[in-house]
């Protein structure tokens, strides 16, 4: 199955430096919403296509523009679906962190009581049952420890995408400001160039 890209394609880099080496992976989106897979390899975005801005056309300034409000919402749709994704499975985990938290417990308990009778030493040794001692038990335990690392990896792995995806909306924000910027300035040399007699 071919993944759907976002976008357009470009053989322009983002590396201006021919000496300088990033590998091309860097700059690849892939990313799994609602069982629609989106990749896309951003340097392409982010790249004009004349490095001379001053050669830039009204028509390709005017396209990129809309290029640039159409991959900000773009982003910004993935992102919030993202987030929405990391609440599901957030809130997925603490029901199940719970669950497990009282077997925990009350594992610990029956260590505490056993290790009590056997070396006869007050109850007092033992203070409560930190939440890091529970955690530790849930994360080392056989029968826990691949569903915490599990839950925790996609954790990161979604906050990893979430600030990608935001990074990139605010780039392109700030892409298009420079944008306008360059059209005003190109507005203003047309008019003193009109302006000019002689």
């Amino acid at each position: 199955m071919t993944k759907p890209e976002i976008g357009q394609k470009q053989n322009k880099s983002l590396v201006a430096d021919t000496e300088e080496f990033i590998d091309p992976g860097f700059f690849i989106i892939d990313i799994k919403i609602n069982g629609k897979v989106f990749h896309k390899a951003v340097d392409g975005i982010l790249t004009f296509e004349s490095e001379d801005f001053s050669e830039l056309t009204d028509d390709e300034i005017d396209k990129a523009l809309v290029q640039c409000s159409y991959y900000r919402y773009t982003f910004l749709a993935a992102g919030a679906e993202v987030e929405a994704r990391l609440s599901r499975v957030q809130r997925k985990y603490l029901t199940w962190f719970a669950e497990v938290s009282e077997d925990a417990r009350r594992e610990i308990m029956q260590e505490r009581m056993d290790y009590k009778k056997e070396h006869k030493v007050p109850g007092s040794w033992f203070g409560s049952i930190t939440k890091l001692e529970i955690e530790q038990r849930i994360a080392t335990d056989p029968s826990t420890y691949k569903k915490y690392y599990k839950y925790d990896a996609l954790v990161i792995k979604l906050k990893k995408q979430i600030k990608l995806l935001y990074g990139l909306r605010d780039i392109l924000q700030d892409r298009g400001g420079h944008l306008q910027s360059i059209g005003r300035r190109k507005l203003e040399n047309r008019k003193m160039t009109f302006g000019v007699t002689g």
